[in-house]
């Protein structure tokens, strides 16, 4: 397993630690473009540059997926970051915050 991967399962835990299957940890299900659903763990939110993204993590797997958001009412638009820029630099907190994360759980 890379650094990468411990630092996001590590993550994963610190977002849900309670190892249930009637697990009440924050989770969304998102519909796929393929017409599939797929449960997220969400795995943080940050504001950048006036915009909102999340974190969402697949409940099997070691990888999380950035997307871009946009609260309306109860309604919550998600949308794919197309501009490479702004996806580095976003990641690049994202991974910052989740690296700092996983050292305070090491403390």
């Amino acid at each position: 397993m890379t650094k990468k991967e411990k630092e996001i399962n590590e993550v994963k835990d610190q977002a849900c630690d309670c190892n249930d299957e009637d697990c009440n940890c924050d989770t969304i299900t998102l519909e796929l473009e393929d017409g599939t659903s797929e449960e997220f763990l969400i795995l943080d939110t940050i504001e950048h540059k006036k915009k909102n993204y999340i974190a969402l993590a697949p409940l099997e797997g070691d990888e999380y997926f950035i997307y871009g958001f946009k609260e309306e009412g109860e309604n919550v638009e998600f949308f794919s970051i197309d501009d490479d820029k702004e996806f580095d630099a976003v990641a690049k907190v994202f991974e910052k915050h989740f690296a700092e994360e996983a050292e305070e759980e090491k403390k």
